[in-house]
């Protein structure tokens, strides 16, 4: 097994000893999340007749268009369109949960699906919780899996209107490229490959200065021209459908242990509970 599969299995292994570990501990842990996914605020609520509010808020920012997805505890549970200028909003009323797990996932108009983004929550009775600044990643697609050596390769996708976007090939040879999105969203850059030596090559995209990334797509450097063909895959433990097993996917595993009915898409070998069996079948998969 070569070195890097091997370090990727051994934090995976790691991973799940410290979830053994800790599982059964209970943890008083109040709502926190990264600033550079979003800002929370709890405001105590009246509803103006007396009555008590209680509800989730998320706001932010996806695509033109595009239908954000919001998923509680593996269950999908609203669907809201952003506007023409990416912005979105979505209230969930909801009651009192000492922890609950909102996912969060837009889909471009070509139907293209962003990465993730998870939001481990405390709802408190009688308060609003807003999640707001959220702006997901970019959606990225290739015209190429296998381009030909000297030749280009066009990357494109959705994103924020009117902002610049950082398109990252690494590999033997790394360079970054610059382009601006269009008022209806739609980046697209031609990049040349003169000097990239043959091999494979990883490309993404980001918000400049912004530290999330969309989905990484691979392509190889060879011989002739292969087209991008969009497949869907269906690996067990894949919940956000991007083809990777990594921390991401890990977490939403690890958050249905133990727990009744779990979602699809966690239950790895379909037998209706979440054990050290979907954990292994996750190991299997993982790419880190």
């Amino acid at each position: 097994m070569p070195l890097m599969y091997r370090k990727s299995l051994t934090k995976f292994i790691l991973l799940v000893l410290f979830f053994f570990a800790v599982s059964h501990t209970v943890y008083a842990v109040d709502v926190g999340v990264s600033a550079s996914v979003g800002t929370i605020t709890i405001t105590p609520t009246d509803d103006g007749g007396g009555g008590i509010d209680t509800s989730v808020v998320f706001s932010g920012l996806a695509y033109p268009g595009a239908t954000v997805h919001i998923w509680k505890d593996g269950i999908p549970s609203q669907v809201v369109m952003a506007d023409a200028n990416a912005r979105f909003s979505v209230t969930l009323s909801e009651t009192y949960n000492p922890s609950v797990l909102y996912t969060l996932y837009p889909i471009d108009k070509s139907g293209r699906r962003s990465l993730l983004i998870n939001y481990p929550l405390v709802v408190k009775n009688g308060y609003v919780t807003q999640v707001s600044g959220i702006r997901f990643a970019p959606t990225i697609t290739t015209d190429k899996s296998e381009v030909k050596f000297g030749d280009y390769i066009t990357v494109s996708g959705y994103s924020v209107p009117n902002t610049y976007i950082d398109v990252v090939i690494s590999g033997s040879v790394s360079s970054t490229y610059y382009v601006q999105s269009k008022p209806d969203g739609v980046y697209q850059i031609t990049i040349p490959l003169i000097g990239f030596k043959k091999g494979a090559y990883d490309v993404y995209s980001n918000y400049q200065n912004d530290k999330k990334i969309s989905k990484v797509i691979k392509f190889v450097i060879g011989d002739v021209n292969i087209l991008s063909i969009d497949l869907t895959t269906n690996i067990p433990g894949d919940c956000n459908a991007d083809q990777i097993i990594n921390l991401v996917d890990f977490s939403v595993v690890a958050f249905n242990y133990g727990k009744p009915n779990p979602p699809k898409c966690v239950d790895t070998n379909s037998d209706k509970v979440i054990n050290l069996t979907d954990f292994s079948i996750l190991a299997f998969y993982w790419t880190g």
